[in-house]
């Protein structure tokens, strides 16, 4: 009964701690895509740990984005992200587009997407979108796919 109640205070508890975008997204679930300018791996790595507070601290969104951020927080290891580096205002922002990795068996829809940006409408939070600040480390410009 000791040796389980040390096992999940030392290495269950922290193990769930640590979970997040960053850690539920597989790598080869992951693409850094050719744009204006290519972000790095440590770049993209802080983008989703950034993403991840974001997430869990959504300041600022009304009802149905709150909706939708609650369930993607519930589904983390269900998706794909391509980071896209774009400029705006001749500020660099990395682009995260995610969307859902494909069941096993079931149909890829999105075959080149280690190739070119995917774009859908509807889907709700399987499809989502968020600009990282690479200077300020700030998320901006949440947005979920609507339904219908």
């Amino acid at each position: 009964m000791k040796t389980t109640s040390a096992f999940l205070l030392f290495v269950a508890i922290p193990l769930v701690a640590i979970s997040g975008l960053e850690t539920d997204i597989a790598q080869e679930n992951r693409v850094i895509l050719k744009s204006a300018w290519m972000p790095t791996n440590e770049q993209t790595a802080k983008a989703l740990k950034s993403i991840q507070v974001f997430l869990e601290n959504p300041k600022n969104q009304d009802e149905w984005s709150a909706n939708q951020i609650k369930q993607i927080l519930a589904n983390t290891s269900k998706y794909r992200v391509q980071f896209i580096g774009v400029i705006k205002n001749d500020h660099k922002l990395l682009h995260c587009n995610f969307f859902p990795v494909q069941s096993r068996g079931e149909f890829d829809y999105f075959k080149k997407w280690k190739e070119e940006e995917i774009f859908v409408c509807d889907g709700g939070f399987w499809f989502w979108q968020i600009d990282y600040d690479i200077e300020s480390g700030d998320c901006t410009n949440f947005s979920s796919n609507g339904e219908g």
